[in-house]
């Protein structure tokens, strides 16, 4: 027993020197004939049985005498295709190789792999049929709109960010108190409150605001050296934040809302109004030092979770707070004019 713990702790630090982490299996259900061979094997593989007996007994009619190695020649096929089905793959032994390699493989090949977006409203369902898929569509998400999605289906959704409490650090008698507050904070919710929706996102981490900070606290550095110092421990900073090691666990609270043509601006308003109450009940509901902080994401903000959520890898690039810094532009009337006229269509056109 104590040597399985060696080497599980070593296999971890060994895994998270290479930046690798061990997948958790999930329980196989599926039933065993013997330990490698699964019922559903047998079924998968039938119809090629039933042609290798169906080859032997035509080959036996035609004239060839029935043995042992015509019935192995015969059943081959089949033997071939269930000895594939019970292979595995190299890491993840829950999943077999005919799935990962085969099935797998055709779904990718077959999958729409290019989203576009179309300006102005859906197409109709004759251009669909010679045309891509919408992205809007793929997300389920026609816009961002004055600080929350709005759906395909005719939904206004906001995202509340809630700060954490590390629970791990705490007694019983102080997780029992918090345990009874959520509880309390859950039952004095108003019925028009629900659906609420509580999630947990892994994100990149963003260091865009600390590294505007010291931007502004060594702009002025008048030292050649500490300014050279300063520079490079802002590309470090922002190595941080586009690496892959360095992830942060965010908290939302998510309130959804249905609406139509004719009450759109009402229902914006009650929405607007019950996420404030909710963001109030979410920080009166502990106090002391374990006070909650909430912040209800802006378009900005809901564009990069989205953003996250569908292209991890290119989110953590996304989040530079080089690219976040523009300069002053002075432009004339007309220009100005033209700019403000092409920002309202963008912004009706676009998802931002």
């Amino acid at each position: 027993m104590i040597f399985d713990n060696q080497s599980a702790v070593e296999r971890r630090d060994r895994l998270r020197e290479e930046g690798k982490i061990e997948l958790p299996l999930n329980v196989d259900t599926k039933k065993y004939i013997l330990s490698l061979i699964k019922y559903r094997d047998i079924l998968i593989s039938l119809p090629l049985m039933a042609i290798g007996f169906l080859v032997l007994w035509y080959l036996v009619h035609a004239g060839y005498s029935f043995s042992a190695q015509l019935l192995l020649i015969c059943l081959s096929p089949w033997g071939t295709f269930l000895l594939i089905l019970t292979l595995h793959h190299p890491d993840r032994k829950n999943i077999n190789f005919f799935t990962h390699r085969v099935i797998w493989r055709i779904q990718f090949n077959r999958r729409q792999k290019l989203f576009v977006y179309t300006k102005g409203d859906f197409m109709s369902s004759k251009q669909k049929k010679n045309a891509s898929k919408d992205i809007r569509e793929q997300l389920g998400i026609k816009n961002v709109y004055s600080e929350c999605y709005e759906t395909t289906d005719n939904r206004f959704v906001k995202v509340i960010r809630v700060s954490s409490v590390n629970l791990s650090l705490l007694n019983k008698k102080e997780k029992t108190k918090i345990f009874q507050a959520y509880e309390t904070f859950l039952n004095d919710l108003p019925r028009s409150m629900l659906p609420l929706q509580v999630s947990q996102i892994a994100q990149p981490i963003n260091l865009t605001n600390y590294g505007r900070y010291i931007d502004d606290q060594t702009a002025k550095e008048e030292s050649y050296p500490k300014a050279i110092l300063a520079k490079s421990y802002l590309k470090y900073v922002d190595d941080i934040q586009k690496s892959k090691n360095m992830v942060s666990r965010n908290r939302y609270v998510i309130l959804a809302r249905p609406f139509n043509s004719m009450n759109r601006k009402k229902v914006l308003d009650e929405l607007e109004r019950d996420v404030k109450i909710v963001s109030t009940q979410i920080e009166n509901m502990l106090g002391g030092r374990y006070e909650l902080k909430t912040k209800v994401l802006d378009n900005e903000e809901l564009f990069h979770l989205m953003f996250a959520c569908i292209d991890y890898e290119n989110a953590q690039v996304n989040f530079s707070f080089k690219t976040a810094l523009f300069s002053p532009l002075t432009v004339g009337e007309r220009t100005y004019e033209e700019m403000s006229g092409s920002w309202q269509q963008m912004k009706t056109d676009h998802i931002m």
